[in-house]
This record gives C-alpha cells, sequence and structure tokens, in this order.
C-alpha cells in the first residue's frame, strides 16, 4: 500500500507531467501487452508527448486548477494520460493511429484549452493538418500572391516600356 510520502511525490511529478503541455488525451489501454506499451510510447515521442499511467484520484489531484482540470470527468476505469507540449494535432494523430493499428485499446476523450473533448472531436482533432503543413500552405499562399505581384508589376514595366518605344518612333516619323 502506498504511503502518503509516495502518492506525494507521484502528484507532484503528475504536476510536472502536465506543466507546460497543450492537450491532454485520455485513452483505456487495457490489454496491452510490455512490447504494444513500448510501441505506444515510441509513436508519442515523435509527436512531442508523454504517457503516463497511474491512479485515476491522484490524476485529478494533480489536474486540479489547472486548465487540464476538466480531466476529471474522463479519469474513470482503466486510464492512460498522454500530454502533449506542442502542436495539439499530433499527439491526437499518434494516439488514434497507434490505437487503430494496435487494433487494441480506445479513446476515451481529451482536454484542449480547458475544455473537455469528446472522443468523437479527439479524433476529428488527429485528422486536423500538422503545425507544418499549415504553415507550409500558408507561406505557399504568400509566395504565389508574391509571385503575382511581382508579374503584374513585370507586365506594366515592359507596357510602358512599349509605349515609350512607340511615342519615340511616331517622334522620329513626325
Amino acid at each position: 500500500m502506498p504511503t502518503k510520502e509516495h502518492k506525494a511525490g507521484v502528484v507532484s511529478d503528475l504536476d510536472q507531467f502536465f506543466a507546460n503541455g497543450k492537450v491532454a488525451i485520455v485513452a483505456d489501454l487495457s490489454g496491452f501487452t510490455v512490447a504494444e506499451l513500448t510501441h505506444f510510447r515510441r509513436s508519442l515521442d515523435k509527436a512531442n508527448a508523454k504517457v503516463k499511467v497511474t491512479k485515476n484520484t491522484l490524476v485529478k489531484i494533480a489536474s486540479k486548477n489547472t486548465e487540464f482540470e476538466a480531466i476529471e470527468k474522463l479519469a474513470k476505469g482503466p486510464t492512460t494520460v498522454v500530454v502533449g507540449y506542442d502542436d495539439p494535432a499530433a499527439p491526437a494523430k499518434a494516439v488514434v493511429e497507434t490505437l487503430k493499428s494496435l487494433k487494441k485499446g480506445s479513446v476515451k476523450g481529451g482536454v484542449l484549452e480547458g475544455k473537455c473533448l469528446s472522443k468523437e472531436e479527439v479524433k476529428g482533432l488527429a485528422e486536423l493538418p500538422s503545425k507544418e503543413q499549415l504553415l507550409s500552405s500558408i507561406m505557399g499562399g504568400l509566395d504565389s500572391g508574391a509571385r503575382g505581384i511581382a508579374g503584374i508589376f513585370e507586365g506594366l514595366i515592359r507596357d510602358i516600356a512599349l509605349l515609350t518605344e512607340e511615342v519615340a518612333k511616331k517622334q522620329n516619323n513626325a
């Protein structure tokens, strides 16, 4: 039976776990083997996310008075908490894809910006493009806009040069 000091240490670890997090995803990983859990953890490393499996009461205590307080609605039964520290879509995508590939486990929901997300909303978040993809499409749009403006100015300068040439020819003929 864990002592109060041990529980306080776990809560302190969970406080650090939640610190600077952008999104929390709650999943049920019942029946996972050690190899599958290791695969799950490694898939989250690529998404700058971490995973913790601990008692629900300790998760509720650690998340109290934080933006993840809504996690208490989801922390029932076997619970695994994944916290993403950068792009909120990346951990959701990693969790959903890994659970789908292993054909085990399920998403219970999540917390984003202090709001509780249903499992459908987490799956929707997983379908969003990554931050890098969004930034590259914005840059592509800006680049094409700049090229369009440059083309317009180039055409305008060419037209002015042709007009000047025609005026010079008329003055020479006159």
